[in-house]
């Protein structure tokens, strides 16, 4: 998770309301933006962007942008944000915040901070929450009790413990309770989510025999789970991966989860192809596995056939395959190996680089032809994994 959503909305919010506003901006970014699929498409739009950037630019200046690929864009995000909010001392200031949060990956305090920060709001976002209401209304009393009655929320949703100890009166409550919307929440959702999921990775894994180190780095790789739910999701897969048998109660429960969601049946989908395929080759039984799983969620069976295909060694359509091969790159590879080819192709061929080289201008000529070539069929690739 990216604390992007809370210092955005936070520094807006100080410098229309105040101290008010930061800490509602805050909460506010907390819920709408980091913890949900928003982050993730800011993310792409700004893959999309990087790709853009290196279609356009010059080798000579393609070789500085590739150096700081990746470790610019928290400031250009201070730079924006301070500049057009709070003059030069804004821009300096969120320019240096945007450095260290955002441009070091590799760094062990900003990854720790980021780690901290928002598993601090996780915990305690009952009690912020409270504590928001008083400072918002003024009133110590809103604020002791807004503290009071978070302490309890965080309590019963983290320890999943029973705020009233007569069981007649909680079970008539459940029936009744008017906040039954809340207690299965998106959280409560997404912790099904992974339970489920685990379990089904499990099921697949195990259908060739042993479950291979392969398959749990790609499982732990597609799914990020919090710190808390280690221990219980690592209980369930255990568990799971003892017989490939009783699959269907997950399925189930994803089927549920999923409802109508087309594109949340198409990604279950898809990362179990993932998984039993990450020693290189997926098995007959792992393929009618998921195809059993897509058919108790619901998933059309043109949608499955159009994942499955993703995974075949050979599309169908040489076409297609031709623009695999010239980026010399599997049909079942990830879009981020495709990427990462595309830029080694870039360099290799690059017009100005063979220039620098001394090359004949008729190799030159070539470079240029296969430069084009290696851009197009990368472009094609992406636009037909799109959809589009």
């Amino acid at each position: 998770m990216s604390p992007l959503g809370k210092l955005t909305l936070a520094i807006i919010g100080l410098r229309l309301f105040g101290a008010n506003g930061f800490f509602i901006g805050m909460f506010l970014g907390h819920f709408i933006i980091d913890r949900t699929h928003l982050i993730v498409s800011l993310e792409k739009r700004l893959s999309i962007i990087d790709d853009n950037i290196r279609l356009m630019l010059p080798y000579r200046y393609y070789r500085f942008y590739n150096r700081i690929d990746g470790n610019f864009w928290g400031k250009l995000w201070g730079t924006i944000i301070g500049g057009t909010l709070y003059g030069i001392n804004g821009l300096i200031s969120l320019f240096i915040i945007g450095h260290f949060i955002f441009d070091t990956p590799k760094s062990h305090h900003a990854t720790r901070f980021r780690k901290k920060f928002d598993h601090f709001w996780d915990n305690h976002w009952g009690k912020i929450g409270g504590a928001i209401l008083g400072f918002v209304f003024q009133s110590r009393i809103i604020l002791f009790c807004g503290i009071l009655l978070g302490f309890f929320c965080d309590y019963y949703r983290m320890e999943q413990a029973s705020l009233i100890p007569i069981d007649t009166i909680r079970r008539f409550w459940k029936r009744i309770n008017p906040l039954k919307l809340w207690r299965h929440s998106k959280e409560a959702r997404h912790i099904s989510f992974i339970h489920s999921m685990s379990g089904l990775a499990a099921k697949v894994a195990k259908i060739d025999g042993s479950v291979s180190e392969n398959k749990i780095r790609t499982f732990k790789k597609l799914f990020v789970i919090k710190e808390e739910e280690t221990s219980k999701v690592a209980k369930i897969f255990n568990n799971a991966k003892k017989t490939t048998k009783g699959f269907e109660q997950y399925a189930k429960q994803l089927k549920t989860i999923s409802a109508d969601n087309i594109e949340m049946k198409e990604s279950i989908i898809d990362n179990l192809f993932k998984i039993a395929n990450a020693d290189g080759t997926i098995s007959s039984s792992a393929e009618t596995l998921i195809e059993e799983i897509s058919v108790i969620i619901d998933l059309p069976s043109g949608n499955f056939e159009v994942i499955k295909n993703i995974y075949h060694p050979k599309t169908k359509n040489p076409i297609i395959q031709n623009y695999y091969d010239t980026l010399g790159v599997l049909y079942s590879a990830t879009d981020d190996e495709i990427k990462s080819k595309w830029k080694k192709l870039i360099i290799q061929y690059h017009p100005d680089r063979q220039q620098a080289k001394g090359a004949s201008t008729q190799e030159i000529e070539q470079a240029t032809a296969k430069m084009a070539e290696i851009n197009f069929a990368y472009q094609e690739i992406i636009r037909i994994r799109s959809g589009k």
